[in-house]
């Protein structure tokens, strides 16, 4: 590399990360005050100014073919910091909990571990609180924050340091790895539906599934004790480390895990079929993956099937393909009526949330027909493509099933392995493009398309108004209002909340299990009707005493971004006014009314 090229690149960087060091400083500085409906909008524009500046630099510096090592390897830290640093702004914004829906009840089960009033091997996926209880105890933090420290910071570290490293595997090129890592910044796996970055044992095992695509591809390409590509040394080592891997997932979230041995499973499938019909093809000699996949199969079924849960989905799966029902169309028309009334479409939220998976997948589809046609050239790709078969297949069953929406999860898995294709697809673009016009052709066109997916998923990463979804930030306020409110209040009176009971804070409170199994909460799960919060007709709707819970989360999400579709700004201030109604507890963003049921309004 050219001197003053060397120079430019050592000043783009200075820039980078003292651009980088100013958003984050920037964003710890101004800590949220209260409830944010964006998490986008309220963090100050500096710090999103700072990430973009930071992006940049380091895509240039890493995407540059003749550099340095060290120049390429801090590019490369660059741009992992800012992606990071996107998913991690509810830490660096001091949020107090992130994840309103199913983490706070994840936080509850990690308390009773911590308690040692829950044995893990009851859960059927105990991995995500086990891990919260571990970095609360080595951090000294609340398990909270411990949780967030797992889901925010460990688990899509993992992700973007062994999608970049699996392109490498898959195409060897210098710019395989700055291209894999950008590709990888667009978070494709989540889409805000089935999969999340808040606390949820299935986004995590999706994403951590990053690393163990990387060791069976490790594996197969010999890089575990064996310098050639394909060598016949066995790896007694690597293998072991990806059975461990594998079966790791078990325990972080079985179906998840059960995808992954399918996955495994698919690739298995070709390495025998071709060492059976064409013994001389590049993948005939590539070592088994088949110990491995029986092995994370065999902990598979000697860990779920005990538990109900397991048996009862397979059941209801095998049930909704016997009457055909179409949930998948259900499902999807159900979204759009429900945009449509907030002024939004469902193509707009389709391109929001699935803009760059979209791109990434079409990617891939060239790179999977190319490797087919040239099969000698491309085994790996071969191979990555033979293990996304049986999961497309099983996507395919789930999506004709009543399951919900249970096939955005199946989506989210198989986003994995599809952007790592979908980087292998750039980078042979780039080097066509290189070879037709010039290294410069390729460079521009690889920045530039990277320079749009990347910042098209991290600005959808956390739901937001940008999608039509809340965020999921949990305020200390709420916290502390639902904990005060539930240890003063009258045992036999029930609770009513918006949309719901207070069904998530009690099992935070109290600790999931015992509120599940034991506690029979008062108004667990109960929530205002729309019509008589609408006319504020409590206390003859009700017949008897309750406890009605508003915060300014509520309000924000059904006024400002709802548009009062079910819950309107006159309900809200009728509850201040009505008779029979009194407000017997508030804070700065929760409000607890009793309401007399001796008579109507």
């Amino acid at each position: 590399m050219s001197q003053p090229r060397a120079r430019r690149s050592k000043l783009g960087l200075l820039v980078g990360y003292s651009s980088l060091v100013v958003a984050i400083g920037t964003a710890r500085l101004a800590p949220a005050a209260g409830y944010e409906l964006s998490l986008y909008d309220a963090t100050p524009t500096v710090t999103w100014l700072g990430l973009v500046i930071a992006l940049v630099a380091g895509a240039v510096v890493a995407l540059t073919r003749d550099r340095s090592r060290y120049l390429h390897a801090t590019g490369l830290a660059l741009i992992g910091a800012v992606a990071l640093a996107v998913y991690a702004m509810p830490i660096l914004r001091g949020y107090a909990f992130y994840g309103a829906g199913d983490s706070l009840s994840h936080v509850g089960w990690a308390r009773e571990i911590a308690g040692a009033t829950l044995d893990p091997a009851s859960l059927l996926y105990p991995g995500i609180h086990g891990l919260t209880v571990i970095a609360a105890s080595v951090g000294d933090v609340p398990l909270a924050l411990g949780n967030m420290y797992v889901v925010l910071v460990a688990v899509p570290l993992v992700y973007l340091l062994f999608v970049p490293a699996t392109v490498s595997l898959l195409v060897d090129r210098p710019t395989a790895p700055a291209v894999g890592l950008l590709a990888a910044a667009t978070f494709a796996p989540l889409n805000n539906i089935a999969v999340h970055p808040n606390a949820h044992p299935a986004s995590q095992t999706i994403l951590l599934f990053a690393f163990v695509l990387y060791l069976a591809f490790a594996y197969i390409a010999g890089v575990f004790g064996s310098r050639s590509y394909f060598g016949t040394k066995r790896s007694v080592g690597g293998g072991i480390l990806l059975a461990l891997a594998g079966s790791a997932l078990v325990f972080l979230h079985p179906q998840q895990a059960l995808n992954a041995a399918a996955f495994l499973g698919g690739m298995t499938v070709l390495q025998w079929v071709t060492r059976w019909r064409r013994p001389a093809h590049p993948i005939a000699s590539t070592r088994s993956l088949l110990p491995h996949t029986v092995v994370v199969l065999a902990v598979f079924f000697l860990w779920a099937p005990r538990f109900e849960r397991v048996r009862g989905a397979v059941v209801v799966t095998f049930e909704g393909l016997l009457r055909g029902s179409a949930s998948g169309a259900s499902v999807v028309s159900a979204k759009s009526t429900s945009l449509t009334s907030v002024g939004g479409s469902l193509l707009e939220v389709f391109l929001k949330l699935f803009g760059a998976a979209t791109v990434l997948s079409l990617l891939a589809a060239a790179v999977f027909l190319l490797a087919v046609r040239r099969h000698r050239r491309r085994p790996l790709v071969l191979l990555l493509a033979a293990g996304l078969v049986p999961v497309t297949g099983v996507f395919l069953g789930v999506f004709a099933a009543s399951m919900g929406d249970m096939y955005f999860r199946y989506h989210g898995f198989l986003m994995v392995p599809v952007t790592v294709a979908g980087a292998v697809g750039l980078v042979m673009i780039w080097d066509r493009l290189a070879r037709i016009g010039g290294e410069r052709a390729g460079v521009a066109v690889a920045l530039a398309a990277l320079l749009v997916l990347a910042p098209a998923g991290l600005v959808a990463v956390h739901a937001s108004p940008y999608v039509y979804q809340p965020t999921q930030h949990v305020t200390a306020a709420q916290i502390d209002g639902h904990g005060g409110a539930f240890e003063h209040r009258a045992p036999e009176v029930e609770f009513a909340g918006i949309r719901g009971g207070p069904a998530r804070y009690v099992d935070y409170h109290y600790g999931t299990e015992q509120a599940r199994e034991e506690l029979a909460f008062p108004g667990y799960t109960d929530g205002i009707p729309p019509s008589v919060f609408g006319t504020a007709n409590y206390t003859s709707a009700f017949g008897e005493p309750r406890y009605v819970v508003t915060t300014d989360a509520n309000h924000r999400q059904e006024v400002d971004l709802y548009e009062g579709f079910r819950y309107g700004e006159r309900g809200f201030e009728a509850l201040k006014r009505t008779p029979g109604v009194d407000r017997v507890r508030a804070n700065d963003g929760f409000r607890l009314y009793y309401v007399d049921g001796g008579g109507e309004s």
